[in-house]
């Protein structure tokens, strides 16, 4: 059963109407995520504003500002907003409002499962095994991402260089290679978290080297 499918049967245990503090329990008995502490550290996404949906809710229902909304922890902005829209949300709601609050995308981590890439977000492992060939990890605040490759990598392959057609990708969108470290870094220049985008893309472009490094063994 996928990770998603094991979330969404944790969440009808609660019966039709979830709550913040058991829609965060579920996500760290099925991915081993704690929201609660990512919320008290205040790590996570690091944005200016929310989603257009979350400020209107929030206005509406606590009567604060934006700058008001974006200085409480996210898990109380995820408490309100789901209390706002009667705790009746379904189970893919709840990992859309989850990504746009914390940036955790728990339908991309679910569906990496047994790629062999290797996942650290907010400093922990959300996906690891002894085979993973790569690895993609961020700092606390998803300013930073960065790329590098594994020891089973460089057992299979030889090397702990990458292929030209990623080393190219991560160029291209301003990864810079430490030699020192043997990691790539990308960083926004925002200041903000990564975008979904530029995470989706790259770990699209992990799998898929993985995947041709495979076939060519």
């Amino acid at each position: 059963m996928r990770k998603i499918d094991k979330m969404d049967t944790y969440l009808k245990s609660f019966g039709e109407k979830v709550k913040g503090n058991e829609v965060r329990k579920a996500v760290n008995a099925v991915f081993n995520i704690d929201l609660d502490y990512v919320s008290l550290h205040n790590y996570g996404n690091k944005l200016n504003s929310y989603d257009p949906a979350i400020m209107k809710t929030l206005r509406e229902a606590k009567k604060l500002t934006d700058a008001e909304i974006m200085k409480l922890p996210k898990a109380k902005v995820m408490d309100v907003y789901l209390k706002a829209h009667d705790y009746a949300l379904t189970g893919a709601e709840h990992r859309v409002l989850i990504n746009q609050i914390f940036g955790v995308n728990l339908d991309g981590i679910s569906s990496v499962e047994g790629l062999q890439l290797g996942i650290n977000s907010k400093g922990t492992w959300i996906t690891r095994t002894p085979t993973d060939m790569l690895v993609i990890s961020s700092s606390l605040d998803d300013v930073e991402l960065y790329v590098y490759t594994t020891a089973y990598w460089e057992q299979v392959t030889g090397t702990s260089e990458v292929p030209d057609s990623l080393k190219q990708y991560l160029i291209d969108n301003r990864f810079t290679y430490d030699e020192s470290t043997k990691k790539f870094t990308w960083v926004n220049p925002t200041s903000e978290s990564a975008p979904e985008k530029i995470k989706t893309q790259t770990i699209n472009n992990l799998i898929e080297t993985i995947k041709q490094v495979n076939d060519s063994l």
